[in-house]
């Protein structure tokens, strides 16, 4: 991938002076619009054009992108634009924006770096030569393990903000490599959103939550997995089971894809399939399953300590299935 001159970087930067510092989220995709500071430039958001950002390598694939978004994004116009542009829209209305991001979180001493793809609205301030920033959905992305590295190292240093944030962004764009980011995945990501902003609602703390009606349809129907899931499943050790009972295993349908053949059923328009997404968070993991026949998510859970993806986590969809049929 070719590194941007810093000059052209210089202006991605300008878009946020400011690492983001948000609480804990434990879904994968959260949104924030019935927040009491949000309720207000919510109406706002609606009449911008929202302007999205791709890391540099997913230009190649801009037309498939440009279909994901076009298939689920409905809450404003929306125009997609390289990150060097940011900078001539940055100090204008009627904006908004979707660009990549990372912030710190502490636990047990322990500072950790999460990626995430976040929707930042900027608006005139009451106070003189400043501007607000508002917040109002963030996709927790899956960062590869160099990608993750360089995030922490760029984190730990010392110095002044802006300037960090311009590495981190410079980073972001030009060399990060994120496992659950596809255009098809982003297409499920966007509804969540779109939808959530929509009917005013915020989501942030989701432990776990199942579609009563098609989750079941799992004992019947052959659910999608990433190949990025069985390489990630492959490295780990087979473990013994950790309680006196053990756990029926999963034995419904499976298919294993690469993401050009999953994302082409994805986007397909004449019909509809249940796929799953794995996302590791710092020392967490969150397992999700959308249906693509319009985009809505019918299966999540958050397991907390527990990063690496395990054959329980197909027991565990496979035992809510059984629970509700």
């Amino acid at each position: 991938m070719k590194t941007r001159n810093m000059r052209e970087m210089k202006k991605i930067l300008l878009l946020g002076a400011m690492v983001l510092s948000v609480s804990t989220l434990k879904a994968q995709v959260s949104y924030f619009g019935n927040e009491a500071t949000n309720i207000e430039k919510l109406k706002i958001l609606k009449n911008t054009t929202t302007l999205f950002t791709l890391t540099y390598s997913d230009y190649s694939e801009l037309a498939k992108f440009d279909e994901a978004i076009k298939k689920t994004w409905t809450i404003t116009p929306y125009k997609i634009i390289r990150p060097e542009e940011l900078a001539v829209y940055d100090k204008l209305e009627r904006y908004s924006f979707f660009y990549f991001d990372a912030y710190a979180e502490t636990r047990d001493t322990i500072t950790n770096a999460n990626v995430v793809y976040t929707l930042k609205l900027i608006s005139p301030s009451d106070k003189p030569k400043q501007r607000d920033e508002s917040i109002f959905a963030m996709v927790t992305l899956f960062p590869d393990i160099y990608t993750e590295q360089t995030v922490k190292e760029i984190g730990d240093k010392s110095g002044a903000r802006r300037s960090i944030k311009k590495e981190l962004l410079n980073s972001l764009y030009n060399n990060a490599q994120f496992i659950n980011w596809s255009p098809g995945l982003l297409a499920g990501y966007l509804k969540q959103i779109n939808d959530g902003l929509l009917a005013q609602e915020s989501r942030e703390l989701d432990y776990q939550f199942y579609n009563k009606v098609r989750l079941p349809k799992l004992a019947t129907e052959t659910l999608y997995v990433p190949e990025y899931v069985r390489e990630v499943f492959s490295l780990q050790r087979i473990k013994l089971p950790t309680s006196n009972t053990a756990q029926e295993q999963y034995n419904y349908k499976l298919k294993f894809l690469p993401f050009k053949e999953l994302d082409s059923l994805i986007l397909s328009k004449t019909e509809g399939i249940k796929y799953l997404v794995y996302t590791r968070r710092s020392k967490d993991k969150i397992i999700s399953i959308y249906d693509s026949k319009d985009d809505k998510i019918i299966y999540q859970k958050f397991y907390f300590q527990t990063p690496e993806f395990e054959m329980d986590d197909l027991n565990d969809i496979k035992k809510v299935v059984k629970s509700i049929k």
